[in-house]
């Protein structure tokens, strides 16, 4: 019976009826139709259940007879027989899901998740227990959040159509409630700018964020619902805008409330939504005011962490598991997010050395393109995100294998690399390689994107090879040879037993080079791709420069060498909008390293890390290069030692994985130059 009128009702959605909860159609929408009060709280699909009034239900109550004999055996165990729940809920059966979990107690999680299904069954009127978006019940904190926040968000899955059309003046008043928008920073007309900028320029290289984000016909909904998402993305669109600094200021002020926010567990934040937008942050850091010492890795390193564990609070692990039936909306969305958290988790562990999750994130099946219905093209001439997505899934897999063998642990690969073992899983990386490279390069998409596949598939090619390179060092610094004045390769690498792996390292830097100058355009694409793809391309020049100095290439070939580094600091000095872009800081950098000239500050610098440099042998560690005095050649044939650039010591000893990290290999600070 309804409190209001005290007449039966008889409509109810299919969840409400399963529960024999109360459905309630009159306080959302228009009265008497979908979504219920219940399913809009919980931001699940509510559709109305079928009537059973009239019509022959025979089939049903034999359905029901063959249940109950089939349960009779059982009658003695401790667990409760499932009741017959109505064909309409055939595909959902709630309670008994939650009927094992009630009944353990292993964990305060199960603790606080009895005493909110307690409070339920008090008052009759509590939240759903059941994961709105088809994970397990376990998830305690959900449930409790549901019960103590009397304020939630009526949020509709951004990821579905919105509502009806609502009138403008509610629309305008919803855009005026955006924070930038309230504070008189950020006006509508700029607001669609912005987005328009992210949708254009940024979004193909990490299409996370559902289209209808995107819309400008939606913005007041995405205001509403899908505030956290909103705000990353026009961060991103304003980071590299000169005319737009303050604004981006400001935005990165309310971006970081957010943040905080979601450090602090709010319940109020915590969706799929701000999974994606940590992650979309991850891709491009602001570089913060002040704490540029390392080119923002170390905040992208912390925000791509949070994006992971808001993912495993949410469950989003469970996505990644094919279902028997077909997924809904919601459940695509939330499997796409956890394919990007894998990506994310993967490629900042390799870009900063360190070791993955020890226990994810992974994917536990092999989705293919099909899997991601929202990144597949909506018409004939329409970029295929969906393959995109399929063939980076595929690579990061051959990066995250690569790691876990030749990186398993300091012992290990000190161990591979004394004793050579590592040829032979070199040699199934290179196959591997090869092999993905039948598969996808064949696929059709736009030239940009195609580069950057091809610059993570070179990209793996010089991070596996480059370990037998390393090997050389190693094995050299452990007979006692002093690196930093004798060769490594006194005859050439070709005497050397690594000599294949060597080339093929110093063919896949030079081939990232040439992929960056001769086929992106340094102001249409270079300048907007993600961080990552900046890193592989310093990381392949410092490489080569390591290679020079160690003689694993001839001093013949380094005017080649130095005039294609010169071509790349001019691409990253086109691509860069001003000084403060990564492309300018990056571009700095590299000609410092490649080309530096001596100043009254260099030897200042020099001398300070000299003297760190003799404590550092103290202890033991190895010095990669000595300061020659002597020299003063600036011709290009002369390649200046690490100490005129002021590269800290390699430490080849105690951490030999930290040579594979992508962080800039010398320092963020530019003021030495």
């Amino acid at each position: 019976m309804t409190k209001a009128t005290g007449v039966r009702q008889y409509r109810a959605c299919v969840r409400c009826r399963a529960r024999k909860t109360r459905c309630d159609l009159n306080s959302v929408g228009e009265n008497g139709k979908p979504p219920c009060a219940k399913c809009v709280r919980e931001g699940t699909d509510c559709s109305l259940a079928g009537s059973r009034r009239g019509g022959d239900f025979s089939q049903y109550r034999s359905t029901k007879r063959q249940r109950r004999d089939s349960d009779i055996p059982s009658a003695t165990s401790a667990t409760p027989t499932t009741r017959f729940t109505g064909p309409e809920a055939a595909a959902e059966t709630p309670r008994a899901r939650e009927e094992p979990l009630h009944r353990s107690l292993q964990n305060p999680s199960d603790a606080l998740l009895i005493l909110a299904r307690a409070a339920e069954d008090e008052d009759g009127e509590g939240p759903a227990l059941d994961n709105p978006a088809g994970s397990t019940p376990g998830n305690a904190s959900s449930v409790l959040g549901s019960i103590l926040s009397p304020v939630q968000q009526n949020r509709q899955d951004p990821f579905l159509p919105f509502g009806s059309p609502v009138n403008p003046a509610t629309i305008e008043r919803d855009i005026g409630e955006y924070p930038p928008v309230k504070n008189g920073a950020l006006d509508a007309p700029l607001l669609h700018h912005l987005l328009q900028h992210y949708a254009t320029n940024y979004h193909c290289y990490f299409p996370i964020v559902p289209a209808n984000v995107l819309l400008p016909q939606y913005l007041h909904e995405t205001i509403k619902h899908e505030s956290f998402l909103l705000t990353a993305a026009l961060v991103v669109a304003s980071r590299d805008r000169p005319d737009l600094t303050e604004l981006h200021q400001s935005i990165w002020t309310h971006m970081r409330h957010l943040i905080l926010d979601v450090v602090l567990g709010m319940s109020t934040i915590r969706s799929v939504g701000c999974v994606e937008g940590l992650l979309l942050l991850g891709e491009w850091t602001p570089l913060l005011l002040g704490q540029n010492d390392d080119g923002g890795e170390g905040a992208a390193w912390s925000i791509v962490g949070l994006g992971v564990r808001l993912a495993y609070l949410l469950r989003l692990e469970e996505s990644s598991f094919r279902a028997d039936k077909e997924a809904d909306p919601a459940m695509l969305r939330r499997r796409l997010a956890w394919t990007f958290t894998y990506l994310s988790d993967r490629q900042i562990s390799i870009r900063m050395g360190q070791a993955f999750w020890s226990r994810g994130p992974a994917l536990s099946a092999r989705f293919t393109a099909e899997d991601f219905p929202s990144l597949q093209p909506r018409y004939a001439s329409g970029d295929d995100f969906a393959s995109l997505l399929q063939a980076q899934v595929e690579l990061t897999t051959l990066f995250g294998n690569a790691h876990d063998i030749l990186f398993a642990s300091k012992q290990r690969t000190a161990e591979l690399m004394v004793r050579g073992d590592y040829t032979k899983y070199i040699d199934d990386a290179s196959r591997a390689i090869v092999a993905w490279d039948l598969v996808w390069a064949r696929l059709t998409a736009p030239s940009h994107l195609k580069c950057c596949l091809r610059m993570m598939e070179k990209y793996l090619r010089l991070y596996v090879n480059a370990f037998a390179f390393q090997a050389v060092l190693y094995r050299a610094s452990l007979s006692g040879t002093d690196v930093s004045r004798v060769s490594c390769f006194p005859h050439s690498a070709m005497a050397s037993p690594d000599a294949r792996m060597v080339y093929e390292a110093v063919d896949a830097a030079e081939a990232l080079l040439k992929i960056a100058i001769e086929d992106i355009d340094p102001e249409r694409h270079l300048r907007f791709m993600p961080a990552r793809f900046y890193l592989y391309e310093i990381h392949s020049a410092v490489f080569l420069y390591k290679a020079h100095a160690a003689g694993a290439i001839s001093s013949g070939k380094h005017a080649q060498t130095a005039n294609l580094m010169r071509r790349f600091v001019g691409v990253l000095e086109t691509a860069a909008t001003n000084t403060e872009h990564i492309a300018s800081k990056y571009a700095k950098l590299l000609n410092g390293l490649w080309f530096h000239k001596r100043g009254s500050r260099g030897d200042a610098t020099r001398s300070r890390i000299s003297e760190e440099r003799a404590h550092a042998d103290e202890v033991g560690n190895l010095a990669f290069a000595q300061v020659n005095d002597d020299e003063h050649d600036d011709d290009t044939s002369h390649l200046p030692s690490f100490d005129e650039i002021g590269l800290q010591p390699l430490d080849w000893i105690e951490s030999v994985e930290g040579l594979f990290s992508m962080p800039a290999a010398f320092p963020w600070d530019q003021s030495i130059y």
